[in-house]
């Protein structure tokens, strides 16, 4: 019950009613003890008065006086009518004779004397001085007031017992006791029903906290009052208003953030200062291709070899400026380190910010491999003209027939550099978006029919069947003729060198949709499937001393893709290795010359 403010509260009242009623309890009984006593010692000063006139002698004659019946002045004149007063009579010139009403003053003189003397009000009167000091005293068992009066040479000394009192005070005890139930009583009531007017609001105000520490804000608590309890109700109310609003802006601001984290392309792994996770975004796990990251810091750290350790952060200042490449299969990560620290600037924490540099690297290493296929292009025909004209210098030029057949290899050479060079400057015109186009509308069948009209000899040197089909009415094409048409021939090319003699090449022209699609199809060797995501890039080559064998710079294919898609088109290859290859090309019609007649044959028309 204590621990419930209400009680406490009820039970401060009752201690307070105690704490009230005993002292004043004790205060009434000491004052009643006063009057009781003034009362005593009136009685005794007025009686002295009685005894001026009266005649006596001795011990005996004050005794009698005191004793006269009739009058009785004990009685009458000093009150003594009560089994609880007693007087007794000392002469001061001898002490050892006591002459006493008093039960246990009679019978052994000495004794008595011994007790009267430790009297204080008794050796205040042998000085001529009134004993009339209020002590209550104690002596065998009994309690007394006491009062000693000189008269003469006789000290009359005077005890009243406390069992003249008792009963009105045992009366007296019982309203004191009796007040103090009731007080109690009431207090208990009284102090129940106002403790209830702080405490229930209290109350109310503690669940409305519960409420708003589980993120109900929307209950707003009466105001039943105007004193202080009224003002913190109203204050509570305002700071839960308050408190919404905040929560609501954190909510709406931890939703943007979440959403940003989700969404960006940036992986984000955070951890506290302990080296537990705290966030991790889809990306990371996307990069890093788990489900789930639940290791420590410390384990993240050994497992990517990103070398460096939580302890490291903590006690050492780190800057967060360290970047470390991560190699997973088939993805190149960087990932990026910043400290998130307290108001204070203590590190609370780490965060890792993982970039896919996988397109980067795959880039680098392509300039670095094309940059390598170049120079191994150019010094190979090089060398060999170097090596023929040191021959030739030497003297092998006397003899007709070698120089001849050497210089017939220098042209060959020659004639190889500037295809090589022809090419790169064609791409780097392609890259760098300096290329001069002569857009026109221009037909597909009648840039099939130029093209392999310009390859028929060479496939029929090789035995082999060069032929087209003409699906349908074929739109015009918006395109630079020359460019289109070297991208027909040099997929022609491949198939002619790539296809055995007696091989087919067939060359497919139809309309899907809104595009033009041209789909050249061979029985050749094929390409492997491994081989295929890079048959685009420059100087890849499936075979490359085949290749060169032939002639080919390797970078036919990859122009081949620039023009198309410069044209807003699309090529693309299957193959199967050993069976042949299909190189499918999608070129968007022209739309304004859609009702003008175009050169096409007759539906689903062959020519040889």
């Amino acid at each position: 019950m204590l621990r419930s403010l209400q009680w406490r509260l009820v039970f401060i009242f009752i201690a307070m009613t105690i704490s009230l009623i005993i002292p004043i309890g004790i205060m009434l009984k000491v004052q009643v003890e006063k009057s009781v006593y003034n009362e005593f010692k009136a009685d005794i000063i007025n009686g002295m008065g009685f005894l001026e006139d009266k005649p006596y002698g001795s011990i005996e004659d004050l005794w009698n006086i005191m004793q006269k019946k009739g009058e009785n002045y004990s009685t009458y004149y000093f009150n003594m009518g009560s089994e609880h007063k007693t007087f007794s009579i000392l002469n001061t010139k001898a002490l050892n004779k006591v002459l006493s009403s008093d039960p246990v003053l009679n019978g052994n003189e000495n004794q008595a004397v011994s007790e009267i003397l430790e009297s204080e009000n008794f050796i205040s009167a042998l000085g001529n001085k009134e004993g009339t000091e209020r002590n209550l005293r104690h002596l065998n068992g009994k309690a007394f007031f006491d009062c000693a009066m000189k008269k003469g040479e006789f000290i009359i000394y005077f005890r009243y017992y406390s069992q003249g009192w008792e009963n009105m005070m045992r009366g007296f005890n019982n309203i004191i006791i009796t007040s103090l139930m009731f007080s109690i009583i009431i207090s208990l009531i009284l102090g129940y029903i106002l403790s209830k007017t702080i405490t229930v609001p209290v109350v109310n105000l503690m669940h409305k906290a519960q409420d708003v520490a589980k993120g109900n804000f929307d209950k707003l608590l009466e105001v039943k009052s105007e004193d202080e309890i009224g003002k913190l109700t109203k204050t509570f109310n305002y700071m839960a208003g308050e408190l919404k609003n905040t929560m609501t802006e954190i909510s709406s601001e931890k939703n943007k953030i979440e959403t940003i984290l989700k969404y960006m392309t940036d992986g984000i792994i955070a951890y506290n200062i302990k080296g537990e996770v705290v966030h991790v975004n889809p990306a990371a796990r996307k990069l890093l291709g788990v489900n789930s990251i639940e290791m420590s810091f410390n384990e993240f750290s050994g497992k990517y070899s990103l070398g460096m350790s939580l302890e490291e952060i903590e006690y050492l200042n780190f800057s967060g400026n360290k970047e470390v490449n991560i190699v997973t299969e088939d993805k190149y990560i960087k990932a990026y380190f910043a400290i998130f620290t307290d108001e204070e600037d203590k590190a609370e924490g780490i965060i890792i910010v993982l970039q896919d540099v996988t397109e980067q690297q795959k880039i680098e290493n392509m300039r670095k491999e094309f940059v390598a296929n170049v120079s191994h292009e150019l010094r190979t025909p090089l060398t060999s003209i170097k090596s023929y004209t040191e021959t030739l210098l030497d003297g092998a030029m006397e003899d007709r027939e070698t120089t001849e057949r050497f210089l017939g290899v220098v042209n060959s050479e020659a004639d190889r550099m500037t295809r090589l060079v022809k090419d790169l400057l064609q791409l780097t015109r392609l890259d760098n978006q300096q290329m001069q186009w002569k857009l026109q509308p221009v037909s597909p069948v009648s840039l099939i029919k130029k093209s392999i009209e310009k390859l028929e000899l060479e496939a029929k040197n090789k035995d082999q069947e060069l032929g087209s089909y003409i699906i349908g009415d074929i739109p015009n094409i918006k395109a630079d003729a020359d460019r289109m048409e070297q991208v027909v021939l040099n997929i022609l090319s491949n198939a002619i060198k790539y296809t055995p003699a007696g091989g087919k090449i067939t060359v497919y022209t139809s309309k899907l949709y809104e595009d033009v699609c041209i789909k050249i199809v061979d029985t050749g060797i094929g390409i492997p499937e491994k081989d295929l995501p890079r048959i685009f890039e420059r100087f890849y080559r499936v075979d490359k001393a085949r290749s060169r064998e032939m002639g080919g710079t390797g970078l036919g294919l990859a122009i081949a893709k620039e023009i198309v898609e410069a044209h807003n088109g699309s090529i693309s290859i299957s193959s199967e290795w050993g069976k042949g290859t299909e190189v499918t090309i999608k070129l968007p019609s022209d739309k304004e010359d859609d009702n003008k007649p175009g050169d096409n044959d007759k539906p689903s028309t062959y020519f040889p």
